[in-house]
């Protein structure tokens, strides 16, 4: 149903979806490459997993970025789990917002006091930390994002600052059900897919949205393409008009 290249976007709404994650990476650089977005740009990440891992800093070709298929070439190299790292040293992302279940990963992710910043393997890590901070916040839910914003007049402007770009980051695993066990394909209810989606549409005018399809971490293909068609219903999108990318 989504073979392993499948990537579409919608050009004029500036939403750009893949199946797998690290292509959102190309998204973010082709979006500052079109003026599209600014600094600081906010990564409001809103996954089942923090796809976190600092490697992705490493990837070849990732400094000698020019145009289009550089982006292209080095997001092929990332994995689906190291692309967030990469846009920050690539400094297509500025600042993260990860909207997070800690089911999976209850760490802190700007907590990088565990890490070995002298050895050799995270050098890269502590020349990159020396030129500027990894800072921004974390959400247990949705739910929890949601009940911030309302609770505080201005968590809004706070979490987003101006002047600044957004990009909504969002993969479509966070409407699985249950997230702790593989085996288990059942899906949050529609109706509280569809909030959900409502509140992040109507959260922010996003500089740019990137979605990642995910079908093995929503429960199977046909899932997948549920949670699809909930996401183009509610952001308004015709999968007709839908170009490949």
């Amino acid at each position: 149903m989504f073979d392993h290249d499948y990537r579409v976007s919608f050009p004029e709404r500036r939403v750009f979806v893949s199946r797998n994650h690290q292509w959102a990476f190309a998204a973010w650089a082709m979006a500052r490459n079109r003026d599209w977005t600014i600094a600081p740009t906010t990564l409001l990440h809103v996954d089942a997993h923090l796809d976190d891992t600092w490697d992705g800093v490493v990837v070849p070709g990732l400094h000698e970025m020019k145009e289009i298929d550089d982006y292209m070439n080095v997001a092929a190299g990332l994995e689906i789990d190291n692309f967030i790292w990469a846009g920050f040293a690539a400094r297509t992302i500025n600042r993260i917002v990860y909207v997070c279940p800690k089911d999976n990963d209850a760490s802190d992710p700007f907590d990088l006091s565990e890490w070995d910043l002298n050895g050799e393997q995270l050098k890269p890590i502590k020349q990159l930390l020396e030129e500027r901070d990894y800072t921004g916040l974390r959400f247990e839910s949705i739910a929890a994002l949601r009940q911030s914003i309302q609770a505080d007049a201005d968590a809004r402007e706070e979490m987003f600052p101006l002047p600044g770009s957004v990009i909504l980051d969002l993969d479509l695993d966070v409407f699985k059900a249950n997230l702790i066990d593989p085996l288990d394909p059942s899906l949050k209810p529609d109706w509280q897919i569809k909030e959900e989606l409502s509140f992040l549409r109507d959260l922010y005018p996003y500089d740019l949205i990137s979605v990642a399809l995910s079908p093995s971490f929503c429960g199977g293909e046909e899932n997948c393409a549920r949670l699809y068609g909930l996401f183009l219903e509610c952001f308004g999108l015709d999968p007709s008009m839908a170009e490949a990318w």
